[in-house]
């Protein structure tokens, strides 16, 4: 059992150090800076920039490949069990319960139309915020990662503060969100990418699997 703890406390040690080189940050600054600017200008486009999460990973790992690995080496650890479909499912079919039941609260209790405004205006923004804080949460709970704590109180603040400084509601509020956390995350990732160059100058290291 401590053997195995052992092995665990090492795997988070290591993908703590993983995640800083300011790589992971630059591409995920990039993406919420493009996804941020279609939405809060409400371009038709939008839709097709889902697409472009399927790009993200090999692009990532090319990346990784060219700048990182023959500084720092690559470290490929054992497969384990997948994430349990179901429990994907459950949190899913559970935040549109929020979503959707919300409507009914706020129209029953505000009226049809003022209820719908403010549901859509005020609310949507919050619980998107909420939702996507969930990821950067996940980073600094899982390897300690402090900016991620960071990153998930940015999210839902700027789904609250940004409709409530009459910036921009609705789905704009949600575009004005990602610009404001993606420029963050970007400045970031450049700073950390740029340290991680100079400290780590570019040479050949062979893959350890653990």
């Amino acid at each position: 059992m401590s053997h195995n703890l052992d092995l665990k406390e090492i795997e988070r040690r290591v993908q703590h150090s993983a995640y800083q080189d300011g790589l992971l940050e630059l591409f995920l600054g990039g993406y919420l800076l493009l996804i941020g600017g279609m939405l809060a200008t409400e371009s038709k486009l939008t839709p097709f920039s889902v697409f472009l999460v399927f790009l993200l990973n090999p692009l990532f790992e090319r990346a990784k490949s060219r700048y990182i690995y023959p500084r720092i080496g690559y470290v490929k650890f054992q497969e384990e069990k997948g994430t349990d479909p179901k429990g994907i499912a459950t949190v899913a079919i559970g935040f549109l319960i929020v979503l959707l039941g919300s409507i009914g609260l706020f129209t029953l209790a505000m009226g049809k139309e003022r209820g719908w405004s403010f549901w859509f205006d005020y609310f949507v923004p919050v619980f998107a915020g909420f939702m996507m804080a969930i990821g950067p949460f996940w980073l600094g709970q899982t390897y300690g990662l402090k900016r991620g704590y960071v990153l998930a109180a940015l999210f839902p603040l700027g789904g609250i503060l940004i409709p409530v400084l009459g910036v921009a509601t609705g789905y704009a509020a949600i575009g004005f969100e990602c610009l404001l956390v993606g420029l963050v995350i970007l400045v970031s990732g450049v700073i950390m990418f740029t340290r991680f160059l100079r400290k780590y100058p570019a040479e050949e290291s062979p893959d350890v699997t653990i």
